[in-house]
């Protein structure tokens, strides 16, 4: 049985003004210990948190650790410490705010604003070096997936976006979250058994640049998860959790897939 950590993450995306995402954080906080209360036997330790937009930050970070133990996580980070940067959001600012980790590399951003696996590196390694958990994001398109060119793809993703991670550094801080860019808001989701493969594949890799280190790390699934997908998901094997969008807008939904998460036994291969 792994000692990874289960992450259950929600990216709020472009949604909830500050009363819609208090009464969400609020709501998360108050389920979080019900949700997650008496796990299924060897069950990995399950946490849980969720990314508001930059300007809802402040309205959910009550409801976050160590109030009730929930992670506050913001949807990007910036690249540079400070500086001439108009629109940049950086660590000291985001840890000034409550926040825990960021999510870096997201399909979205590397698909509409142009975040190349270069700028993508930067984050991580800026991220790091002011000790910011980072939830790293790859995927493939369907393209990709059609030619059969997904794990090229994704490896090829991960590589470069860790460019500058020293093994030193590939520790908890770091988070893999696999997110196929087909299966995001689609209602399409990869199969347990194409995740499982991806996520072994990523462990591979990992395993191979960064030793123990790297096959300790916490690799997530993001793809149209919903509360009645999440523990066929986990049981396929190799899935430490997941990163959810349209599922974690609401306290109900986003703690049913917790739950399903500590009521979920986890194969050992």
């Amino acid at each position: 049985m792994t000692n990874r950590i289960t992450w259950i993450l929600g990216n709020w995306k472009q949604n909830h003004l500050n009363a819609d995402a208090a009464e969400c954080a609020e709501g998360v906080g108050a389920g979080l210990e019900a949700a997650l209360a008496n796990p299924v036997a060897g069950c990995p330790e399950v946490r849980v948190g969720y990314a508001p937009t930059y300007l809802a930050l402040a309205a959910a970070a009550p409801f976050t650790r160590p109030a009730t133990g929930a992670w506050l996580l913001a949807q990007d980070v910036a690249a540079q410490e400070s500086g001439a940067f108009t629109g940049e959001i950086g660590v000291a600012m985001l840890k000034e705010a409550g926040v825990d980790a960021a999510i870096v590399g997201h399909s979205e951003r590397r698909a509409y604003f142009g975040d190349t696996n270069a700028l993508v590196a930067s984050k991580v390694a800026n991220a790091l070096a002011h000790d910011l958990t980072v939830v790293l994001c790859v995927g493939e398109s369907l393209e990709a997936r059609d030619k059969g060119e997904h794990e090229t793809t994704v490896i090829t993703q991960l590589s470069e976006s860790l460019a500058q991670v020293a093994s030193s550094e590939m520790d908890a801080r770091v988070i893999i979250a696999y997110e196929p860019v087909w299966a995001i808001g689609t209602g399409r989701t990869a199969s347990p058994q194409q995740a499982r493969d991806m996520h072994r594949a990523i462990r591979t890799h990992l395993r191979e640049t960064y030793g123990d280190a790297g096959n300790d790390r916490s690799i997530l699934y993001g793809g149209s998860v919903k509360p009645g997908n999440a523990a066929e998901l986990l049981s396929a094997g190799d899935i430490d959790g997941f990163l959810i969008g349209g599922a974690s807008l609401k306290a109900e939904s986003f703690l049913a897939i917790a739950a399903a998460a500590a009521q979920t036994a986890r194969p050992t291969a």
